[in-house]
């Protein structure tokens, strides 16, 4: 399998975890569009960042950074919601960092 479909298989999975407590609290569909999207590119940019982090350190950076104006625009007024967002992108985020560095990277 060509390596970005990998990641994006990723990014949709990270996606759909992230998607379905939304889908159960009765969220408008287009706040769980954006969300869906919102990790399916981030798989991509996860997967092909280098910074001088480990793997799952790079991916949480990078997911809270993305993910902190996305919980402002969902829950506005509401810190605990952005609080709940940003928690789930320090796990989905580590979690995707590391699946795609051990299961996408080039093998020597």
């Amino acid at each position: 399998m060509h390596k970005l479909y990998k990641i994006l298989l990723l990014g949709l999975a990270a996606g759909i975890l992230n998607a379905i407590p939304m889908v159960f609290l009765d969220s408008d569909w287009q706040a769980v569009a954006a969300v869906l999207l919102h990790w399916l590119g981030l798989g991509i940019i996860i997967a092909y960042a280098r910074m001088p982090l480990e793997s799952w350190a790079t991916g949480m950076f990078i997911a809270i950074l993305t993910s902190l104006p996305l919980g402002i625009l969902l829950h506005p007024g509401n810190a605990l919601g952005v609080l709940q967002v940003l928690g789930f992108a320090l796990v989905l985020g580590g979690l995707l960092g590391y699946t795609a560095e051990r299961l996408i990277a080039e093998q020597p």
